[in-house]
């Protein structure tokens, strides 16, 4: 997610080479004061290790400032170019693979916000390592590379569990992929779990309750293990110093008056060196997440290009035709299963167009093609009699849809505004909501509905977007008989007159009269193209067989 330029290089290393410069050149002069070397014992040399200090000091507060900042740009810029990238996802695939993926992408995504601190620290702390180890050789080389043997021996035993992690790191990411799922179970099928308490303890029970234990145990191990292991780089160096004070100079290999020196340079490289061993948890954990953000964006089918195809939208719309268009499910094994089509028909302007079947017929998956949600398996479709490629990009701006399942935002994402506006006054009154919505406030209109109050507060966005062609998936279903008979007999004449073009499912047979062809779906096939020239038999010739 995250990618280092050649410009961020240089910058990273005009800071880390002179940090680890005055770093060092600070344990350098500790170290010949505590010798006693005669040197560094002048008056002087106070200001100059002051001096050094701070200039360390002032060098870190300005690069953290610099990093901070870009690292907050990096996360930030992320997570909208994945919120946009997300925006682009066929709907079919979010279908497919479900909502929870979304938080634990969004979760791995804010990990990377400690990269950039990350790889700064590991660039230090390999700088600094590298000088101190150049320095034990300038006194012993034998014991340098003794000392060198035994940190490799302890940083070898570290990363050899430190890399058996990552498999345990990704099933507990895979249980709270399931996790998220239950919450959304939890929440959205909330008033069905109250009113079953079998329901409530088989969630608990079977679900969200052994999901929560097998992630605890899973956790705590892991995090036991990395504290573990961390420990073993704190006290494995205590070994690598006891060898340095008691064990090399009875053997004659390091002098007696380097001892001093010695320890200095282990004390101080052991916090670059516990840098690099306690960061490997965070790579680890960086891995991971990168394997699942690349694994989420290849599943939704997301582009890594940003820019919006430039599409001329022909706003003129005058008639859509569908031939031989298909379309078909697919479960997570890519297995077929319900198909749509073949689709052979035509929808003219200012035409108002019934759908008409039982359940699971395929009304709802033609709108979703009609609309471009689905992209057809195969077959073509036309607009204004030309070949379209892609149906919702290019009708995007004349299609205004209300769903079964219809969702008022919590905020207004369109283009107009309602404050002020009289034409929004007018359709409150319309829809006979007035009395209801009493002020032209956003939050008025975004507030808790009844079901019924809530499709016709989305009618009334609708028609504010002021589109040509206006879906509707049983949109009369929630309103109460007297305002189901006003919107057949009122509303659908006064917006044809309009020149709207009105495509609803329905199984309102009482007012199938007012339509200007029906279409029947059985299968997924059409089996009636019915033009309605009057309402005798209608619904009867209709629904048989």
């Amino acid at each position: 997610m995250l990618k280092l330029n050649f410009k961020d290089i240089i910058y990273l290393l005009l800071y880390a080479i002179p940090n680890t410069i005055l770093s060092f050149a600070i344990v350098h002069i500790i170290n010949n004061v505590l010798s006693g070397n005669d040197e560094f014992l002048k008056g002087y040399m106070l200001i100059v290790f002051l001096s050094t200090v701070f200039y360390t000091y002032l060098l870190n507060v300005i690069f953290q400032k610099k990093l901070n900042k870009y690292t907050f740009k990096i996360l930030y810029e992320n997570e909208k170019k994945l919120f946009n990238q997300i925006l682009k996802a066929p709907l079919k695939t979010i279908e497919k693979f479900g909502t929870e993926r979304f938080y634990t992408a969004m979760e791995d995504l804010r990990l990377f916000a400690d990269l950039p601190f990350t790889i700064t620290h590991t660039v230090s702390s390999v700088l600094m390592l590298v000088l101190g180890v150049v320095y034990m050789y300038t006194l012993s080389p034998l014991s340098a590379t003794i000392v060198i043997i035994l940190i490799v021996l302890v940083a070898v035993c570290y990363f050899v569990v430190m890399n058996s992690m990552s498999q345990e790191v990704g099933k507990l990411r895979k249980l709270n992929d399931s996790y998220y799922g239950y919450i959304e179970d939890l929440i959205s099928g909330f008033k069905e779990l109250k009113l079953s308490s079998s329901r409530r303890k088989n969630i608990m029970g079977k679900y969200l309750g052994p999901n929560r234990d097998k992630s605890e145990g899973l956790d705590f191990r892991i995090n036991y293990i990395f504290l573990s292991i961390n420990m073993i780089s704190q006290y494995g160096l205590y070994f690598v110093i006891a060898a340095i004070m008691f064990v090399l100079p009875a053997l004659g290999i390091l002098e007696r008056s380097d001892v001093i020196a010695y320890v200095v340079v282990i004390l101080f490289i052991s916090g670059p060196i516990n840098n690099i061993i306690n960061l490997q948890q965070a790579y680890t954990r960086f891995m991971v997440a990168n394997t699942r953000i690349k694994r989420f964006k290849s599943d939704f089918q997301l582009d890594t290009e940003d820019a919006e195809k430039n599409l001329i939208v022909d706003n003129n719309f005058q008639s859509i035709e569908f031939k031989d268009v298909c379309f078909a499910y697919e479960n997570k094994d890519d297995e077929e299963m319900f198909a749509l089509g073949p689709v052979n028909l035509e929808i003219n302007k200012g035409e108002v167009l019934f759908i008409v079947g039982g359940n699971g017929s395929g009304k709802s998956t033609f709108i979703n093609v009609l609309t471009g949600l689905y992209k057809p398996s195969i077959g073509e479709i036309l607009i204004n009699g030309e070949k379209t490629e892609d149906l919702n990009m290019d009708l995007e701006d004349s299609i205004a849809a209300i769903f079964t399942n219809n969702y008022i935002f919590s905020n207004n994402y369109d283009n107009y505004t309602i404050e002020k506006n009289e034409e929004y006054k007018r359709l409150l009154e319309v829809m006979k909501l007035h009395e209801v919505v009493t002020d032209d406030k956003e939050e008025s209109a975004r507030r808790n509905f009844s079901k019924g109050q809530s499709k016709r507060m989305s009618m009334i966005f609708a028609l504010l977007e002021e589109k040509p062609i206006l879906i509707l998936d049983e949109w009369a279903a929630d309103q109460d008989p007297h305002f189901r008979k006003y919107f057949y007999e009122e509303l659908i004449p006064r917006l044809r007159d309009q020149g709207k073009t009105i495509i609803a499912v329905t199984h309102d047979d009482a007012y199938f009269h007012e339509a200007d062809r029906i279409i029947k779906f059985d299968y997924g096939k059409i089996v009636k193209d019915v033009k309605v020239e009057k309402s005798h038999n209608l619904a009867e010739s209709l629904w048989m067989e």
